[in-house]
């Protein structure tokens, strides 16, 4: 007890102190960035459901390309990114991760990709994730920062951050040639792995974990299985409702089943993206049906069976 006392008092001093500094770090970072060294470039941003193998294809696109992203070094500097980045570059340059795992989307290491959540909560709401409605003001003041990064090194920025599936009617005001990747799973191996990812952490029937749709609190009162699978559903069709309004090129579509080298690299030429030197790519794995025993899987499937995913489809 002693010892999670002190931790909370440790962590809530650092807050305060990171609070205070925070001011002083901004204007040294953009004394640092002044002016546009290599050229803004738009940023990429991986959205799907949780689950759907989008921490190894970040992991993947990360390590093998040349691109920036939010490391374990920047988000303990979320306030200020321009130091967090400056930092992080003096520190890395712009050497591979090699960080191909991860426990729930966290990874262990200073040069390992981050979700970054608090950079997002900033000027979001914790308790919701959709935003229906983008705030001018607000999308301005992001750009401006990611803009900012992006410029210094002209290099695109990549977020892996499942809210920001939610979030895509904010994305297009901030940034509206962003490039998306929306990646999909079979739902069955989606709702398997949600069921055992809110087993390990100790989630209990009848309590959200992840991603929030629209309206999802209406779905709290189903059965474990009824409100992950509704989870899933209702996930992917804000998502494939709002890639509308982007324009069909700067979309693409990935499975998780299809992740391979060679799709990284066709990825990565659609994206216009460099290789990082010395950059590697992981061994992915696919989902089998033979792997899964058959009541479990007749089990998932009627869960499945319950929403129209037949009916989620993007078409350019």
């Amino acid at each position: 007890m002693v010892g999670k006392g002190f931790s909370r008092v440790f962590h809530y001093a650092q807050f305060i102190l990171f609070f205070c500094i925070s001011p002083f770090l901004r204007f040294f970072g953009r004394v640092v960035f002044w002016g546009e060294k290599g050229g803004r470039k738009d940023p990429i941003f991986i959205v799907g459901a949780p689950r759907t193998g989008s921490t190894i294809f970040y992991q993947a696109l990360t390590n093998y390309y040349n691109v920036l992203y939010f490391d374990n070094v920047v988000s303990r500097w979320y306030r200020t990114i321009l130091f967090g980045f400056w930092l992080s570059s003096r520190k890395y340059g712009m050497q591979p991760h090699h960080s191909f795992s991860s426990e729930h989307g966290v990874t262990k290491g200073g040069h390992s990709p981050s979700e970054c959540g608090e950079f997002w909560y900033r000027w979001l709401p914790k308790d919701r994730h959709f935003v229906e409605k983008a705030d001018p003001v607000m999308a301005a003041s992001i750009a401006k920062e990611i803009n900012q990064v992006s410029a210094r090194f002209g290099l695109p920025l990549v977020f892996k951050n499942l809210n920001a599936g939610q979030r895509l009617r904010l994305i297009i005001k901030a940034f509206p040639d962003a490039r998306i990747v929306f990646i999909r799973r079979d739902p069955r191996f989606v709702l398997r792995s949600i069921l055992k990812a809110r087993q390990k952490v100790g989630v209990t029937e009848g309590q959200w974990w992840s991603v929030r749709p629209p309206h999802f609190d209406r779905y709290l009162g189903l059965s474990e299985i009824q409100m992950c699978a509704a989870q899933v559903f209702y996930v992917e069709r804000q998502i494939i409702e709002d890639l509308k309004l982007f324009p069909s090129a700067n979309v693409h579509v990935v499975n998780y089943n299809d992740l391979s080298s060679g799709l990284l690299m066709a990825i990565g030429a659609e994206l216009s993206l460099t290789k990082r030197p010395g950059g590697s790519l992981p061994i992915f794995t696919q989902d089998s049906e033979e792997s899964v025993p058959a009541h479990e899987m007749d089990a998932l499937s009627q869960a499945i069976a319950c929403y129209p995913f037949s009916e989620l489809h993007y078409e350019k």
